[in-house]
């Protein structure tokens, strides 16, 4: 969050009824973020790019912060004869990054780069004020952008800029003020967004053509409060403030920043849906905010905003580019253990559980694309994690010790029986990916042992789903053999009509 996350379904073989790949993300990619095994912990990257590539990720997310690589940071005054154009200027360190990158392709990862703040201080269009993160100048963030794309050229296959620019700690300001009530408060970080976007998209554009830039890279919530350093934007009305629309979306050409607007082009939106403690099912009810339950909140937000002229879409061209919906692109999702985070975890039981569903859901959802695990490792628990440090959302203890859903991360697996239904959908994924044939079973209540329920062979992601009657409380399971691991078998899954 702010921490610096398959072609059509196979042919059905007999008996089985797959969800129709119309409906459902038949091929949605596995990610994972984790910048500190891959750019923090020296000589970490290779090993943990072989073992992401073995368990079946597609595509990982990795982190430029501009004031990390930038040179003199903190100074208010760019440096004599630096070019932050030219990735070969005096200054610029790019060795995190280069390790990051060398280890993805190595191991055939998709690379996404998140270009983010904080910036280096001269690039501030008000460096007196010193704060990395207020009004970031659009032709500095351009020129580093530039360096960027020069540097990695096709080895990135996809850009986010700015990450979770709805949050204070990454973008400021969110709001200004005339007064000191909310009422005279208006939401100043979608337009500041929308020039640093500009900027970078066409620097990308013009030197990688076939690169990705998503839009969006979104916190979950903002704050209840309008005023103060430390307010942010809920994320549906950034986006509906971005675009230049009301809150019932009718079109705004005439307020302060809506009066020269120029409809941003992304290729795809990218959301950190986190839902803390909340099952992924819930929403948290907070105004504007999007969770992992609350999904087609987005998306019915970004239709109507692209139906106003608000947004287009990237990805095509011509008349579609207003028309085509845009594609979601989950590039970060953790769920939090305690152990070891008492403030804000759930059980480590609950975690597995909520990961496998969450992964269930985005995959049924047609518009999701990818679906990225933040983090693989837990960050250190220290005093300062409770209001804005470290993250325990890994599926291994910071010493590495496995938590029960780094098992499950090797095959997914859940059974959705709605209420007032006797069908449900079984559905799973074996990772790494490929053609595999899986056995399910079940067992009713009373019943001592298993039974062989249906055998099905997954497509060339992994994914399998068919639709079974349940009559009463009945448990679910697969197995199939794994190259080099035996035997292997899912979590059991439990429903009951309700």
């Amino acid at each position: 969050m702010t921490r610096i996350i398959f072609a059509a379904v196979a042919a059905a073989i007999a008996s089985l009824a797959l969800i129709s790949s119309a409906s459902a993300g038949a091929l949605m990619k596995v990610g994972v973020a984790d910048d500190r095994l891959m750019q923090r912990l020296p000589g970490r990257a290779a090993s943990t790019a072989a073992t992401w590539q073995q368990r079946g990720v597609r595509q990982s997310r990795v982190t430029l912060v501009w004031g990390l690589i930038a040179p003199a940071a903190s100074s208010v005054k760019k440096p004599t004869g630096f070019d932050p154009r030219d990735d070969q200027s005096a200054g610029y360190d790019w060795a995190s990054v280069d390790a990051a990158v060398a280890a993805l392709k190595a191991h055939s990862i998709s690379i996404e780069f998140s270009v983010t703040t904080p910036a280096p201080i001269w690039a501030s269009k008000v460096p007196s004020r010193r704060e990395p993160t207020y009004r970031p100048d659009p032709a500095e963030f351009g020129d580093f952008v530039h360096a960027v794309a020069s540097r990695y050229g096709t080895q990135v296959a996809s850009y986010a800029l700015i990450n979770e620019p709805n949050l204070w700690q990454w973008l400021t300001p969110q709001w200004s003020c005339t007064g000191t009530t909310e009422a005279s408060c208006r939401a100043v970080s979608p337009a500041i967004y929308r020039e640093l976007f500009r900027a970078g998209h066409s620097e990308i554009k013009a030197l990688t053509p076939r690169a990705q830039v998503w839009g969006g890279s979104l916190a979950p919530l903002g704050t209840a409060t309008r005023q103060g350093a430390k307010s942010s934007l809920g994320p549906l009305l950034f986006l509906r403030r971005l675009g230049c629309v009301k809150e019932n979306f009718a079109r705004d050409r005439s307020s302060t920043d809506c009066r020269s607007f120029k409809a941003l082009s992304f290729d795809a939106v990218a959301h950190h849906p986190h839902s803390s403690w909340h099952a992924p099912t819930q929403s948290n009810g907070v105004a504007d905010s999007v969770t992992i339950g609350t999904i087609p909140r987005l998306t019915t937000t970004l239709d109507k905003i692209q139906a106003r002229g608000g947004l287009l879409n990237g990805s095509v061209s011509g008349a579609e580019a207003a028309r085509r919906p845009l594609d979601i692109q989950i590039d970060e999702f953790g769920i939090q253990t305690n152990p070891p985070d008492a403030w804000s975890g759930v059980s480590l039981v609950k975690q597995s559980d909520y990961l496998q569903e969450a992964a269930f859901m985005m995959w049924r959802n047609s518009r999701v694309k990818l679906f990225s695990q933040y983090l693989w490792q837990d960050e250190p628990l220290d005093k300062l994690s409770i209001t804005a440090g470290s993250w325990q959302s890994g599926l291994y203890f910071e010493d590495g010790e496995a938590k029960p859903s780094a098992a499950a991360f090797a095959n997914p697996f859940w059974v959705d029986l709605p209420r007032r239904s006797r069908k449900a959908t079984v559905w799973g994924q074996v990772r790494p990916g490929g053609p595999v044939t899986v056995k399910v079973q079940s067992r009713s209540v009373g019943r001592a042992r298993y039974a062989a329920l249906r055998t099905v062979r997954t497509n060339r992601a992994g994914y399998f789903s068919f639709q079974t009657v349940v009559k009463s409380k009945t448990a679910f399971r697969f197995y199939y053999d794994s190259d080099g691991y035996g035997v292997v078998t899912s979590s059991v899954r439990t429903v009951k009509p309700r």
